[in-house]
């Protein structure tokens, strides 16, 4: 072993991404913000509006990238919307995005991203519905493996990796539980993606897929119970206090605006989102940034971005 191999063992800098890099130390991995960005952060606009208590309906939709970013990932869902019509599929908003719908009529004016969610039986059609009946052949769908054992199909563009919309599939549990026997099985549950984050065989999405419906099916009682609660499946690490809802928190699905958009939302937002965020009409403790807020973005990027955002 050479020696520049062997110093980069006991220690190491490299570049993580565009906004982070990472520091080894005796294989001990510690992850930081470049100074540039660090910088950013520290002069986020949005913490004006936080620090001072401004009512946060009132802060105004973001400017410059992050919302030609926003625009253009409005697009895909907009797509992903007439896909699923066409082929009798159902999603909806969720996470962050629904509660840019509920609080800010679109999005979370410092996020850029676009979460939804569809039951089993129509997650696993969406890659082919896609296929068969997007409008726009850059736009399609497709498995994506997000390391530590994660996979979730995400909406994509050929030519501009930084958009997608990310699709969380959902399943009956065959149960019907009260609030604290709910989250109870979330306990249960987390320990369970815990054991799989730790499984370094599960590097692509399709073995993500085998071993998640392997346990699924061991978890999951082999029996039809009408308005079963509705479980987050384990194929991605999420941090929400509460992983099961009841039916009628999600359905029926009703229309919801997202700017200017009628996409589809829970059958009751408040106690979803409650459930989730706890006062979801608060700051939260610290404004992050979007996934492509500080990216750098080529001519033909931009050029993407711009077209799908309505701009050219």
């Amino acid at each position: 072993m050479k020696i520049r191999e062997i110093t980069e063992k006991i220690f190491s800098i490299k570049d993580y991404n565009e906004t982070h890099r990472v520091m080894r130390i005796f294989g001990i991995k510690f992850k930081y913000p470049k100074v540039e960005y660090y910088l950013k952060k520290k002069n986020n606009p949005y913490n004006y509006y936080l620090k001072n208590n401004i009512d946060i309906t009132t802060v105004p939709p973001a400017e410059g990238q992050i919302r030609d970013i926003q625009l253009a990932n409005l697009a895909l869902l907009k797509e992903l919307d007439y896909v699923c019509k066409e082929n009798g599929l159902k999603y909806w908003l969720d996470f962050g995005t629904l509660l840019g719908a509920v609080r800010h009529k679109g999005f979370i004016p410092w996020d850029d991203d676009i979460d939804v969610s569809m039951m089993r039986e129509d997650y696993d059609k969406i890659i082919e519905a896609f296929k068969k009946s997007t409008r726009n052949g850059d736009i399609y769908a497709e498995d994506t493996h997000i390391g530590k054992s994660q996979s979730i199909i995400k909406v994509k563009h050929k030519k501009c990796p930084h958009l997608f919309v990310d699709i969380f599939p959902r399943e009956y549990s065959n149960s019907i539980l009260d609030r604290e026997q709910r989250l109870q099985k979330t306990k249960e549950l987390y320990k369970i993606r815990q054991s799989l984050k730790q499984d370094k065989t599960l590097d692509t999405s399709s073995k993500v897929k085998e071993k998640v419906q392997r346990i699924q099916s061991e978890i999951i009682p082999d029996k039809y119970v009408e308005k079963s609660d509705i479980q987050y499946s384990i194929e991605y690490f999420y941090t929400e206090p509460l992983w099961i809802h009841s039916y009628d928190t999600i359905f029926p699905l009703n229309p919801i605006e997202f700017e200017g958009f009628s996409a589809m939302g829970v059958n009751k937002p408040d106690v979803y989102l409650s459930d989730i965020f706890g006062d979801y009409m608060g700051y939260p403790k610290k404004i992050g940034f979007g996934h492509s807020m500080y990216v750098t973005l080529s001519e033909e990027e931009q050029e993407v971005i711009k077209r799908l955002g309505g701009q050219e």
